[in-house]
């Protein structure tokens, strides 16, 4: 249990009672279920606003309510991942070396290359969300948090981590394996299963497939660049999975 409860601490700003502890290894098999509790606020948020007979129910208010469930997030989240995809955008887009992708990934401040990310993320998953809640696939909004905490597993467990030294979730990293991910993976389809109506298994495998290739471009970039992944590597593939999922299910 203190697996479980560290990684809702460390996830969210949700109070989660229990003793005080790290998530580590033994909290990332837990990920998925913080991102689908996530999820299911994000549902009740959208399905209490489009209430028959709200004045919400129009394609711009569709839009307003995709928008309010990306920023719910955001606050529960207390913007954690939004800042790991701003410091790797900054420090991909203005380092040329390894050591000042790092340096640069390091700095509190948010650069133009982080501003450029942080907007477009935002801009795609309120409209994607938004998309959803118009075309009665308000169920997938609960999904897209579920493969976002997932993707995060995944980069713990199959890179090193890039610092030399410690860092945030450098304990995280180099004890997770093989084996958490086998069942963060399992958790992540039971939760994704239990969340979609039967008749949506392809489009689930879309949704899926769209994750798993951003997860896996984002990993072998910042293997590339930095020789492994960091704690803002890991924020921002939750980030970029979690946009993908959104995206793809409201183009399938």
């Amino acid at each position: 249990m203190r697996g479980l409860v560290g990684a809702f601490r460390t996830l969210t700003l949700l109070p989660v009672p229990g003793p005080e502890s790290r998530p580590g290894a033994s909290g990332v098999v837990w990920f998925p279920l913080v991102g689908a509790v996530l999820g299911i606020a994000g549902w009740t948020l959208a399905a209490g606003l489009l209430r028959p007979g709200t004045s919400a129910r129009e394609p711009l208010g569709f839009l307003l309510v995709g928008a309010l469930v990306v920023v719910l997030w955001a606050w529960l989240t207390r913007g954690l991942h939004l800042d790991g995809l701003a410091d790797l955008a900054d420090g991909l887009g203005g380092g040329w070396t390894r050591e000042r992708v790092l340096e640069i990934m390091k700095d509190s401040h948010v650069g133009s290359f982080g501003v450029l990310a942080l907007a477009g993320t935002m801009i795609l998953k309120s409209a994607a969300a938004g998309a959803l809640c118009a075309s009665g696939g308000l169920l997938w909004v609960g999904v897209a948090p579920i493969l976002g905490r997932w993707a995060m597993v995944a980069q713990a467990c199959l890179h090193p981590y890039a610092r030399p030294g410690g860092g945030t979730a450098a304990d995280l990293v180099r004890q997770a394996g093989p084996a958490h991910l086998l069942k963060a993976s399992a958790l992540t389809l039971v939760l994704s299963a239990g969340m979609i109506l039967p008749g949506t298994w392809p489009r689930l495998a879309g949704v899926l497939g769209g994750a798993i290739l951003v997860t896996a471009l984002t990993g072998l970039m910042a293997r590339r660049r930095i020789g492994g992944v960091t704690g803002d590597v890991l924020g921002a593939t939750c980030e970029l999975a979690e946009t993908s999922a959104l995206v793809a299910a409201a183009l399938l």
